[in-house]
Formats: C-alpha cells, sequence, structure tokens
C-alpha cells in the first residue's frame, strides 16, 4: 500500500514539475494568446496562421459560475454538442467514446449503471442512488433511470471526476456529469436534425427558439426514434429485438421581469415504447460432470466435462462447493428424459441453447420482451435576482417522475426459468438554494438543498423451468417500496492570492433519512405454503396468497416463522464532505493544480425478492477520500493542449450487490459493504490542430484498484461469495468494472471544395481493456464474468457549407463489427451476458437558421 501512495505522489510531482518546465518553455518560445478567437489580421502573417489553428475555448460551469475549463483546478472532460453529434455520443451509454475512465453497463433489468475511475454501483434497484450523479442544467437526475433526453438538444457536457457535493446539489464519490442544454434566443433560431442507419432506425429532432414578448423567450425541442432492432433469435430467425420507439420534448420559458432578476422554467417529456434489450445466453453448470464416465452414464446429450470445476461444486471443503448442485442437476436432468413433454422441452432449452459469439444473437422466451411503457416527465424552474453588483441569489426547484413497465428475460432461452414483469415509478423532488459572492479575488457561495425520492418497484418471477423449483412455487411476487429525504448545507470559497495563485476550500452537511418496505409473497398461495409453512417446519405456519414469506429463525431446526406482513426497514445517515485545492497559473496560460476532497454516497436498500429477512439489510453509506494533482498546458499558440492527472482514491464501504449462503435456499443476493480498497490512476488528454483544417484528439486512464482489507463474511458472520459462487477471502481482488486502461481518440480534417462548400473526414477508436465484473483472486476465481477487452472504430465523412447552416454526413458505427460485451452476470440456473451493438452504418442532415 505504501508503495502504491509513493508511485501516485510520485506520479503527480513529476506532472507537476513537467508543467513548470513546460510553462517556462512556452513563455520563452510564444507570446501567442490562449484565447480561441481568430485573428483578424492578414491570413499570410505567422501570427494569424497560428491563431487560425487554435483550439477552440470551452467554456464550463464547473463551479457554478462560467469559466474557461483552462482556468479551473478541477479535473474535467467537457464536449460540445457539436463535437458530441460528430463523435456519435448521444446519452450517457457512449460517455466512453470521450471519457476514459468512464464504464456505461446495464444490471440484469437493464436499468443503466455508471462507473468512473472505478467507482460505481451494480445494482437494479429502480431508485438507487448514484455513484456518478447526473445534472440537466445542475438539476439534478436523482438516479440513473432517469436519464431520458439527455441527448436533447445539447449545448455541451461536462464530466467532473472525484468526489463532489460542496458544489452541486447532490453528493457522490465517483463524479458528475451535467449536461447544458440549449438556451431560449433573443433572435428566432431553428435547427433540424434527421438519420437514418441500419435496422431501419430512424431519428428527427429539431428546435424553435426566438423571443415571444419583451423579456420573454422561449425555444422548444422535440426529438423522435423509431427502429433499430439488431437482435435476433436463435431458435426464431424471424424473431428480433431492440426497437426504438421513443418520442421526447422539453419546453423552455426566459423571463426577464427587471434587469436584475431572471426566471427559467423548463418541461421536459418522454414517452418510451421501446424494447428491453435481450440477455446472450453465456451457459449452465448444470452440464458439468467430473469424468467422461460420468457424462456418457447421465443421460444429458449436453454433457461437458470438467474435473475441477465439479470438483469445486461438490466437494464440501472447496471454496466453490454448492449443496445444492447436485440435487438440481438431477431434476433438470429428469426433466429431459421424463415422460412430459413439456418439462422434457423445457429442460432441453435450458441444457441445450447455443452459446453464440456473434453479438446480434440472443434468446428469450416467445412474446415476453416487446413494447415497453415507459415514460418520463420533469417540470424545474430556476431563479437568479442580483442583490446587488457582487451579491446573487438563486433558487432551483424540480419535480419528476420515471414511470417505468416492461418485461425481463433473465435467463437467455426459451422457457421461464426465470422471466420477470416489472412495473414501478421513481419521484423526485429537488430544491436548493444558494447565495453566491462574487468580486475580481473571491467567489464564495453558500447554500442549501433538500430531496425527497420515492421508490415503488415490483416484479414477478416465473420459475416453471427453473432446477430447484421442485414444482412448488412457479410464480412470485415482489413489492419494494422506498423512500429517502436528505438534506444539504454546503459552502465554498475560491480566493485569488495573486493573479497567479488561488486558494479553494468547500464543506458540505448532509443528513439522509431512509425507509424501505419489503414484501416477497406467492400470489397463488399454495407453494409457498408448502415449503415455508410446513415442509421444514415441526409446527406448519399458513401462509396466505399475497402473504410476505421471508423467514426469520432456522429453517432445518423448525423455528423460522414467516413474516406474513411486510418488512420495515428504516436507515438515518449524516456526513461531512470537503474540498480543499490550490490552483498556479503561469502567464501563458498553463494551469497547475492540486486537490484533496472527501466525498459521500448515500447507504441503499435495494429491491431484492427475498427468502430470508436477513436479506433486507441495507448497505451503508460508502466514503471516498482523493487526493489529485493536475496539469492544463496550452501550447505553441494554443494550437496543442494538453492535460494530465494523478490521483489515489481511499475508499471506504464501498457497497456491492453480493451473495451469502443460506443452508436451505442456497446463494441469496444482499447487499454488502467492502470495508475498505483503493484506486490510484493516471490519466492524460492531448487535443491538437497541427495543421489548417485538422484537428486531433487523444486520452487515456490507467486505473489500479485493489481490496486491501480481508472480506470474507457479514458483520453478522455470513459468508461472503463471488458470482461464480466461491467464498473465502476476496483481498487482493481488483474492483468491479474498473478496466485497467481505457482511451479514445479522435480525428478530422476538412477542407474546401468550392467558394462555400466544405468537405470533412473523420474517424475515432474507443478502447477498453479486460475487466472483471465479480470480485476474485488467485484462490477464489472468476474467469467466466470477465469482460475481453474489445476496441471500436467509427468513421465518418461528409459536405457543410462555410457558414455551418448544413452539414450531410455519412457514418459508420462500430465498423469491424467487433463482437463485444458490456455486462456479465448469472441468475439461478444460466449465465448471460448483455452485448454491444454490431457495425451500425447511416447518413444524417443537420439544418440550422
Amino acid at each position: 500500500m505504501n508503495s502504491v501512495k509513493y508511485m501516485t505522489k510520485a506520479s503527480i510531482i513529476a506532472l507537476m514539475a513537467g508543467v513548470a518546465g513546460g510553462a517556462s518553455a512556452q513563455t520563452a518560445s510564444t507570446g501567442a494568446s490562449t484565447s480561441s478567437t481568430t485573428s483578424a489580421a492578414d491570413p499570410t502573417t505567422p501570427s494569424a496562421e497560428v491563431s487560425q489553428r487554435s483550439i477552440e475555448e470551452i467554456v464550463v460551469t464547473a463551479n457554478k459560475r462560467e469559466q474557461s475549463v483552462n482556468n479551473v483546478g478541477l479535473t474535467i472532460q467537457a464536449a460540445s454538442g457539436l463535437e458530441l453529434a460528430q463523435r456519435g455520443i448521444g446519452g450517457v451509454a457512449d460517455l466512453a467514446k470521450l471519457v476514459p475512465g468512464f464504464t456505461f453497463t446495464q444490471s440484469l433489468y437493464s436499468t443503466p449503471v455508471f462507473t468512473l475511475r472505478g467507482i460505481g454501483l451494480y445494482d437494479a434497484t429502480f431508485g438507487a442512488a448514484p455513484s456518478v450523479s447526473v445534472y440537466t442544467d445542475q438539476i439534478p437526475r436523482n438516479v440513473p433511470v432517469m436519464s431520458d433526453a439527455l441527448d436533447l438538444d445539447i449545448e455541451r457536457v461536462e464530466v467532473l471526476k472525484g468526489p463532489q457535493g460542496t458544489l452541486f446539489g447532490q453528493s457522490s464519490t465517483g463524479g458528475a456529469i451535467n449536461y447544458i442544454v440549449g438556451k431560449p434566443t433573443s433572435e428566432f433560431r431553428a435547427g433540424a436534425d434527421a438519420s437514418y442507419e441500419r435496422f431501419n432506425r430512424a431519428e428527427l429532432s429539431g428546435f424553435v427558439s426566438g423571443p415571444l414578448a419583451q423579456g420573454i423567450k422561449a425555444r422548444l425541442a422535440v426529438k423522435g426514434v423509431s427502429g433499430g432492432a439488431w437482435q435476433r433469435s436463435l431458435s426464431r430467425p424471424d424473431d428480433d429485438n431492440g426497437d426504438s420507439r421513443k418520442i421526447m420534448g422539453r419546453l423552455t420559458l426566459d423571463i426577464e421581469p427587471t434587469e436584475r432578476l431572471n426566471i427559467e422554467l423548463m418541461a421536459t417529456g418522454v414517452r418510451d415504447r421501446s424494447d428491453p434489450l435481450a440477455p446472450q445466453y453465456a451457459g449452465t453448470l448444470l452440464n458439468i460432470y467430473g469424468s467422461q464416465a460420468a457424462a456418457d452414464a447421465s443421460g444429458n446429450p449436453y454433457a461437458q466435462v470438467d474435473a475441477q470445476r465439479y470438483n469445486d461444486l461438490t466437494n464440501p471443503a472447496s471454496p466453490g462447493y454448492d449443496a445444492s448442485f447436485v440435487g438440481r442437476q438431477t431434476t433438470v436432468v429428469g426433466r429431459l428424459n421424463g415422460t412430459d413433454p413439456v418439462k422434457a422441452a423445457g429442460a432441453q432449452a435450458l441444457l441445450g441453447t447455443r452459446v453464440s459469439n456473434s453479438s446480434r444473437d440472443a434468446e428469450w422466451t416467445p412474446g415476453l420482451l416487446g413494447k415497453s411503457d415507459n415514460y418520463y416527465f420533469q417540470f424545474a424552474g430556476r431563479g437568479d435576482y442580483e442583490l446587488s453588483d457582487t451579491l446573487k441569489l438563486t433558487y432551483l426547484a424540480a419535480l419528476a417522475k420515471q414511470k417505468l413497465e416492461y418485461n425481463q428475460d433473465l435467463d437467455g432461452t426459451t422457457v421461464a426459468v426465470v422471466d420477470v414483469p416489472l412495473w414501478g415509478d421513481v419521484r423526485s423532488f429537488n430544491q436548493e438554494l444558494r447565495l453566491a459572492y462574487d468580486t475580481d479575488q473571491v467567489h464564495a457561495l453558500i447554500g442549501g438543498s433538500y430531496d425527497n425520492l420515492r421508490t415503488s418497484q415490483n416484479n414477478f418471477f416465473r420459475l416453471d423451468q427453473y432446477s430447484a423449483n421442485s414444482d412448488l412455487i412457479t410464480i412470485t411476487e415482489n413489492n419494494f417500496d422506498s423512500r429517502m429525504k436528505s438534506y444539504g448545507a454546503f459552502a465554498n470559497v475560491e480566493v485569488e492570492v495573486t493573479p497567479q495563485l488561488t486558494v479553494q476550500g468547500g464543506i458540505r452537511y448532509t443528513k439522509n433519512k431512509q425507509n424501505a418496505t419489503y414484501c416477497y409473497s406467492d400470489p397463488t398461495g399454495t407453494g409457498a405454503a408448502v415449503l415455508f409453512g410446513s415442509a421444514l417446519n415441526s409446527v406448519p405456519i399458513t401462509i396466505g396468497a399475497g402473504q410476505c414469506f421471508p423467514t426469520t429463525g432456522d429453517l432445518l431446526l423448525g423455528t423460522a416463522q414467516s413474516t406474513l406482513e411486510p418488512v420495515n426497514q428504516k436507515l438515518t445517515e449524516d456526513n461531512v464532505s470537503f474540498r480543499a485545492g490550490v490552483n498556479y497559473k503561469f502567464d501563458q496560460g498553463g494551469l497547475i493544480y492540486a486537490t484533496i476532497s472527501q466525498g459521500y454516497k448515500a447507504g441503499i436498500f435495494s429491491a431484492i425478492g427475498a427468502s430470508r429477512v436477513n436479506q433486507y439489510t441495507p448497505a451503508t453509506q460508502e466514503k471516498v477520500i482523493a487526493y489529485e494533482g493536475g496539469v492544463k498546458l496550452p501550447v505553441a499558440g494554443n494550437a496543442l493542449q494538453f492535460n494530465a492527472a494523478g490521483f489515489y482514491y481511499d475508499y471506504s464501504d464501498k457497497q456491492v450487490r453480493g451473495r451469502v449462503q443460506d443452508v436451505v435456499f442456497g446463494l441469496l443476493e444482499k447487499m454488502l459493504n467492502v470495508p475498505k480498497s483503493y484506486v490510484w490512476g493516471l490519466e492524460a488528454e492531448i487535443v491538437a490542430r497541427p495543421a489548417e483544417g485538422l484537428r486531433f484528439s487523444a486520452s487515456g486512464t490507467y486505473l489500479k484498484s485493489k481490496v486491501t482489507s480481508n472480506y470474507s463474511a457479514t458483520p453478522d458472520g455470513l459468508a461472503v461469495y463471488n458470482a461464480s459462487g466461491y467464498t473465502g477471502n476476496f483481498k487482493g481482488s481488483d474492483l468491479p468494472f474498473t478496466p485497467k486502461f481505457s482511451a479514445n481518440a479522435d480525428i478530422q480534417y476538412s477542407f474546401p471544395v468550392s467558394d462555400d462548400l466544405n468537405a470533412f473526414l473523420g474517424g475515432g477508436v474507443t478502447y477498453q481493456s479486460k475487466q472483471n465484473t465479480t470480485f476474485n483472486n488467485d484462490l477464489l476465481p472468476a474467469e467466466e464474468f470477465y469482460i475481453k477487452g474489445y476496441a471500436l472504430v467509427d468513421l465518418r465523412a461528409g459536405l457543410s457549407t462555410e457558414d455551418g447552416r448544413w452539414r450531410v454526413t455519412a457514418y459508420g458505427r462500430n465498423i469491424a463489427g467487433k463482437s463485444y460485451t458490456t455486462a456479465v452476470s448469472t441468475y439461478l440456473d444460466t449465465l448471460i451476458r448483455y452485448r454491444g451493438k454490431p457495425a451500425v452504418y447511416g447518413m444524417s442532415v443537420a439544418f440550422k437558421y
């Protein structure tokens, strides 16, 4: 551990020394301005040539005021709406094309999971507090499922890395993503974009903006998406999946009653009837045998011989022992060779589904997937009142609801091993009030925030062909409701000690109050009464239809009791976040910075369908202390921008959704905390304009993560298992979804073909190295739960008018047709994986007036 800390510190010092030397060289060799505006001088002069090649300035609001990104002592990745469109970056799922160290995956229920620099939480709960917070114009999208319409009429996106909370409304451990949307304009403006691509996916969007009356401006943006079914069934080639059916809109009003008061009102709505993605079957352990003779004698035509894995599954002394394995295998093979044709067909589908390497291939129960029934709306308002030339009072409020209803297949086969219809909603109300004080030397703010989040999440589990249901329970129902109230008070100040030196400090107090209600039941009132009521109890328990059956006590000793009523849980926590930093800016624009920050992520209740009451225990809040140093260096007359950073995260109580062993039910889902771990890393970015019309950018992140504490059991003594079914001490494991190296690069060359028409050619590469999705080490393997590294290549070419009004683009995404995986998981009998899109090519047209 000490060597890691020393290495990180040494890297940060080296970066700082490098920028000091580079800045000195810059001062000696150039006197060019860092402004991005094009010079009006004679273009044949050297100074004009340098200025024409200068990199455009990006203005960000990371400190809740407009600043050049090169003046902000934080690690920020930012891009304009035009750059996002050129690089094929739509919503958050595509941000890896811009932000190295960022990974997007989806949970078992297709809910999005964001991980930044190894900080993230893989969980399927609709209302799970995020490790990486998402905002629209500083207004929070409280949870990842509230991510609709983030690609609608975007002006730019800013990604802040590291713990947040002293400036942004929600406290988070991984970072913050802020989408800045198009604003109403003082003159009439309009635009439209249309695209059509492979798999008959069509997209049409547009906006109109302008004044309505004296002091009132408005902007309306809409978008519709249809088609795009790129998945196909392995057993039914004419049955496809993956169509989008989405329409979204946003109306923004800008009202200026007086010179000192500005009011912005925004209404956003989305209707989404798209297909949920289907998983791809990746195998089952129920085919594994210890020898060829045993495989031949089993009567299972799909038998596979793996002596080591079979021993791990069946030897009680093995860390991978599964006491239920032999019984479940025998049950399924018995069905396969039995006289009931329905059960035989189900067992054949479970054991014999083909494992495909094509990203397009998937499998699901016929008729299960199809149109979802989701919608999202948000009503938001912001008021800014200038109390004086140096004081501004700001109030923000938002009311939002995400309603969800769709079906999910969690086994990747044609039978109901586990088919899941889901329905529920997430409702949020946010308020923030802050007072900002701004002078030439001092920038300060103080404020408070309030968040109220309610979640209702419900689902059925259809388990007809599950190997362990023994015909007792073929369907169960899970009902989960939760509420979190969060209160925050924060303050931040930046002082420009000299024109070059700035110091910054911020603090935040947060209190979270949560409660959750659980009920897992048998809606038929038959199977649960047998299994939980009498089969394993010396004194029978009466369990009716819809009554909750999670148990306390010991089933084997006959002391178990089902709750019958919903289980209520509560969690109240508070914390103090902070940030301290120092920036030094050189005369020619170079910036060096160092920060230390502490951030928290609220504890979490997970929507687990539980057999035992102790599965409902929440994971408590997690904490990250981050040490970071970096440089931002414009050189060669601003024709080249070099940024770099080194960081070390001290990670406490990382939240994970893991597994614990029960003597009767086997492995059970449960929210857990990993006591101690770390992440350290290095990042670098370069943006260059080496010649007129040519722009190149590249960025990369190297991460090293490790569990440093003993992690083998829960505080109440339950053994912890990884997704592969191994138990022991996971100390030394890498953190999940943390590829050691990720990078992206993009290049574009534009050149005139006539007086008013330009052509352009461009392309990009996105790379992520191998990553694990569950804890493992040399003694506790999980090879099947690794995601292989991959590189994706995009290309584009087109024409645009000199004034930028028209743009026509032909493009290809993943042009090599790389089959790659975005998530690997298991639920009950099968291993499944989610795949990324295959090669896509299309054309787009954009117009602005």
